[in-house]
């Protein structure tokens, strides 16, 4: 379960923009005196996700997974950045490689549930879907969870859907009613 905490607490943490500036600057002295520095090549990575420098990060993540080729960590969070860039079969192929790893991970479960979904393999996402659930997710609150992490991060189309996959799981929430109202309207969607 660590791994899971990780992989949510790297995906949903929150920097302001000139913390990033000065922890990438930092990085990037440190690599220079020490290039393979697992560590801070990871970190220097998470830096760039979070200034949503999508390919530096992968760069380095793909750096990391030939360096580390067991951990599955690094294989989910290459996933993810994968399904960031909406390179879902890209996404696929790194999340099943953790999975295989690490076949408890509920989370990436979920998250190759999502990639599967938006692929268009819907039989595919149900499926890891109900793994996730067997592992014990909570998916409505992953959902919810990601609607928040977008919308904080300005990307309101992506933030909008994702609550509106959490309404739809469960419509008892009137907060998240308004929030996809609001959202619509601030897209001009009425």
């Amino acid at each position: 379960m660590l791994g899971a905490e990780l992989l949510k607490t790297e995906i949903f943490r929150d920097y302001s923009n000139k913390d990033l500036i000065k922890e990438e600057e930092s990085l990037r002295f440190s690599l220079l005196e020490n290039p393979q520095d697992i560590e801070k090549l990871r970190e220097l990575a998470i830096v760039l996700y979070n200034k949503k420098d999508y390919d530096g990060a992968i760069n380095l993540y793909e750096k990391l997974a030939k360096i580390k080729p067991e951990s599955s960590e690094i294989f989910a969070f290459l996933g993810y950045l994968y399904y960031e860039k909406e390179n879902y079969a890209k996404s696929i192929e790194n999340y099943e490689i953790a999975l295989e790893i690490d076949p408890g991970r509920s989370f990436v479960y979920f998250l190759l549930g999502n990639s599967y979904s938006r692929a268009g393999l819907i039989k595919d996402a149900i499926n890891s879907y109900d793994f996730a659930i067997f592992l014990d997710l909570d998916i409505y609150t992953a959902h919810l969870d990601f609607a928040r992490k977008y919308e904080a991060i300005g990307q309101k189309e992506k933030a909008l859907k994702e609550y509106v996959i959490a309404y739809e799981i469960d419509p008892r929430d009137k907060k998240i009613a308004e929030d996809i109202a609001r959202l619509k309207s601030e897209l001009g969607r009425g």
